[in-house]
Order: C-alpha cells, then sequence, then structure tokens
C-alpha cells in the first residue's frame, strides 16, 4: 500500500452524495416534526419530542462521521472483522433482554433505545468486503464460476458449491440466524440484499434464476399450502401442499421427456441428474417454507403476509394499518395539504398507526402529494445510482464490494418501506432511510455513507 501527492482527502468528497445526506436528514426531522405536530408542543429543539430526540441522534451521526473521515482506511479495512464480530456479541446479547413488542431486538438505557441489528449490517458489508478483498477477484471468480456452473448440471455440484463459500455463507448466514431468534424476520429480509453483491463480484445468472424460482414456489406455497382441493377423476382430497408436489413431479416428467427426446443421449446424464436433484430440493424447499410459516413468523406476521397475497380482506381489523395508510396518502392529491397540514397522518389524529416510523411516507405524501411524493423518489434514486457510481470507480475490491453493500441496503430499505405504505409489500417494521424516526437507524444509515464517502476520498490517495 503507498500513498499519492494527493494527501488532502477532503478535497476528494463526492459533495453530490453529501449534499444529498444532509437534504434527507433535514426533510426527515421536518417530517417527523410535522408528524408529531400539535398546537402546544415545544419547539423545533425540544430533546423530549420525537423530533428533537432525532436531532440529537443526527448530531451524534455527524459526530460519528468526523471520526470516520479522521480515521485510516488501513485501519478500518485491519479491523473490519472485529467490528463484525462485535456486531454478533451484540445481537447475541440482545436475546436476553426483556421483550420489547414481542422482539428482543432492542437494548435499554432510560428512554433511549438501541437496536443492534442495525449495526450489524454496517458489520456484515465491512466484513464480506474484507473477506472479498483478501480472497482476490479471480480467485474469487474462479471458485464459484466453476462450481455454480456444476451445480446447474449435477446435483452433486452443490456440496462444493456450499463448500467453496462456507466462508460467505457463515459471514451473511450467521446473524440472519441471530435476527430470526429475535424474531425480526424485517430486518432478516434486508440481510438479503447481499445476495445481490455477491452476484456483481461473481455469482452467475443462474443463482439469481434460482433465487426468483424460489420466490415463485415459495409465493406459491403460502397461497395454497393450508387449502385443500379434490383430484379429479380420483374424487380424492388433497392438502394443497400435496398438490404442489404433485405438480413439481408432473413438472418434471414433462422435462425428462423433453430431454429424452430432443437431448442427444451422451448429454442426458447430467440432465437428468441436475432435474432429479432440483425435484428433491424443490420439494424440501416447500416443506420448509411451510413448516417455517407455521412455527417461526408470531401470528401477526403471518396475518400480513396473508394480507399481502390477498387471502383474508380485513379493511378495519388486520388490514387496518395499510387502508388507512393508502387512505393518507391518497388523500394528498396531487399538490398536497401542505406543512403541518396532515389530518390523517398525524399524532393528533391517530389515523395512520407508526406515523412517525414505519408509515412517515405517508405524512410526507399527505402534506406535498403526488409531486412530492415523485420528488422524494427522484432524490433518493440519484442517491442510489450515485452509489453506484461510487462503487464502480473504485480501485479496490474492498472498497468496491462494499459501497455496493451500501447501495442494495438503501435500495431495499427504500423499496420495502415504500411498498409497505402504498400496500405493495407486508408490514415488517422497515425504516425509511433518514425519514423514520430512530436513533439506531439514521446512525447506522449515516455511517454507512461516512465510510462510503471516506474510502471514495481516498481512492487516489490508497492503492490496493
Amino acid at each position: 500500500m503507498r500513498r499519492t501527492s494527493e494527501d488532502n482527502v477532503w478535497l476528494n468528497v463526492d459533495w453530490v452524495v453529501l449534499l444529498i445526506y444532509f437534504l434527507l436528514v433535514s426533510l426527515g426531522i421536518s417530517n417527523i416534526y410535522s408528524a408529531g405536530y400539535d398546537t402546544e408542543q415545544q419547539g423545533l429543539f425540544d430533546f423530549s419530542a420525537e423530533h428533537g430526540k432525532q436531532i440529537m441522534w443526527i448530531g451524534v451521526s455527524l459526530f460519528l462521521g468526523m471520526i470516520i473521515f479522521f480515521l485510516d482506511f488501513a485501519f478500518i479495512r485491519k479491523y473490519a472483522f472485529w467490528f463484525y464480530g462485535f456486531t454478533l456479541v451484540m445481537l447475541l446479547a440482545v436475546l436476553f433482554m426483556p421483550a420489547v413488542n414481542g422482539a428482543h431486538s432492542w437494548f435499554g438505557f432510560g428512554s433511549f433505545k438501541i437496536q443492534p441489528s442495525e449495526f450489524a449490517k454496517v458489520g456484515v458489508s465491512l466484513a464480506l468486503a474484507r473477506f472479498i478483498g483478501d480472497v482476490g477477484k479471480s480467485q474469487f471468480e474462479g471458485r464459484r464460476k466453476g462450481v455454480v456452473n456444476m451445480g446447474v448440471a449435477n446435483l452433486w455440484g452443490l456440496i462444493p458449491l456450499i463448500k467453496k463459500n462456507i466462508e460467505i455463507v457463515l459471514i451473511i448466514g450467521i446473524p440472519c440466524i441471530l435476527v430470526l431468534l429475535q424474531p425480526d424476520a424485517g430486518t432478516f429480509i434486508i440481510f438479503t440484499s447481499f445476495i445481490l453483491v455477491l452476484y456483481r463480484e461473481g455469482y452467475t445468472g443462474n443463482f439469481l434464476l434460482f433465487v426468483l424460482i424460489a420466490v415463485v414456489i415459495a409465493v406459491i406455497t403460502l397461497l395454497v399450502a393450508d387449502s385443500s382441493f379434490i383430484m379429479p377423476f380420483l374424487k380424492i382430497k388433497l392438502s394443497g401442499k400435496t398438490g404442489i408436489v404433485i405438480s413439481l413431479m408432473i413438472l418434471s416428467l414433462i422435462f425428462y421427456l423433453l430431454i429424452r427426446n430432443f437431448v442427444l443421449k451422451r448429454n442426458r446424464g447430467p440432465l437428468y441428474r441436475a432435474l432429479i436433484g432440483s425435484l428433491v430440493i424443490a420439494v424440501v424447499f416447500v416443506n420448509c417454507i411451510e413448516w417455517g410459516y407455521e412455527n417461526i413468523l408470531q401470528e401477526h406476521q403471518k396475518t400480513r403476509i396473508d394480507l399481502l397475497l390477498g387471502k383474508i380482506d380485513d379493511p378495519d381489523g388486520d388490514g387496518y394499518n395499510i387502508n388507512r395508510a393508502k387512505s393518507a396518502i391518497g388523500s394528498g392529491g396531487f399538490l398536497g395539504k401542505g406543512f403541518q397540514q396532515a389530518t390523517l397522518a398525524n399524532a393528533n389524529q391517530g389515523h395512520v398507526p407508526m406515523q412517525s416510523t414505519d408509515f412517515i411516507f405517508c405524512t410526507w405524501s399527505e402534506e406535498r402529494g403526488f409531486i412530492g411524493s415523485a420528488g422524494f423518489v427522484i432524490l433518493f434514486t440519484i442517491l442510489l445510482l450515485r452509489i453506484v457510481i461510487i462503487a464502480e470507480r473504485q480501485r479496490s475490491e474492498f472498497t468496491r464490494v462494499f459501497a455496493y453493500c451500501v447501495g442494495c441496503i438503501f435500495f431495499y430499505h427504500f423499496m420495502i418501506n415504500v411498498g409497505m405504505a402504498i400496500g405493495l409489500a407486508p408490514v415488517i417494521g422497515i425504516p425509511l432511510p433518514f425519514f423514520s424516526y430512530g436513533g439506531s437507524s439514521v446512525m447506522a444509515f449515516s455511517i454507512f455513507l461516512f465510510l462510503l464517502l471516506k474510502f471514495d476520498a481516498e481512492r487516489k490517495v490508497v492503492l490496493q
């Protein structure tokens, strides 16, 4: 590692990202202030109110950002695994804390709470970047491409796929398990964003194809697993899960006949093994999805999934949150009602639950209307695109991988939170970056961006 003559990293800071950051946190504070606005409340800097606490947490985040910029790149990279290990210890320790809303997810310090899973995302990102950076691109791609391509045509190829990439499985999988034990299904979903990072770093398109097929099978299983049907001709009553298995077997038979009649004999063996392996894995996966749905998810989580899939319709009961959120967004019209003029998504009205956290987008949409909502989406899209640009111009694999981790996590949070508000995603408690009230989330998101800016600013100074 060597340094060039360009010693002042401050001159190399990406001011576009920094400007968007300050704009988002400022809009977020004003939105939280408006969401909890009442005529008797104290001023903007009332630290007993949510907006005051948010200002305090942003101040702490800026202080952490200053520290990050004074740290050496080599120091951060060297201790990436140590920070990852520290977050794992916190995830384990929080399981022994008293439950809040049915989940062991927070450390309580008086009126303040810290959620370690938010910082675990940073830890996993650093560890993943460090591991891939240490292994090296050529060796990393060689290890994966061989076993992934083998896995497509060979059942036993899945064994070396897991064995050769066990380190990555552990880096991502251990915190996922600890988060599920809390239980926090929403944060677990966020951790799946690292799959996109691995795809960028060399996993073939087959891997994403497997993920897409798995999602389709999972949705079908959730839709019909608890139902039953009468099998034609035989007049036998079968469960929905059995019907899925029979359908998979019929599809496998069709593919078998296609292979037998349209593939050269010398090439059939690997395809037969892949077909059998895919069938076995699919059947096991269906049973795992059903078991997980019945035994891991809590009742309110099951209800939210059922609402999203249209299995139940209860606008004034279990579907209350989503329907009230959509009505608040719709009431904003094209131009919105104006700042502090929300009549549905505010604390006094109580029409939209969690209007300052999970459904903070509703307050923004009601006050700013379609134009304001579109503007927010455009602003966040610019941030995501800028992160991708930063990632692609990095000179080291460590910084590139970390940048893509940041982009994928921000994208997941943005997509799911807005999706929750408009009824396109289940309500799973995912904060909107820099908008939702919460100290842990705003600090974690700020650390992500300041680390990214630090690494990017040193790309011309530190050469690997």
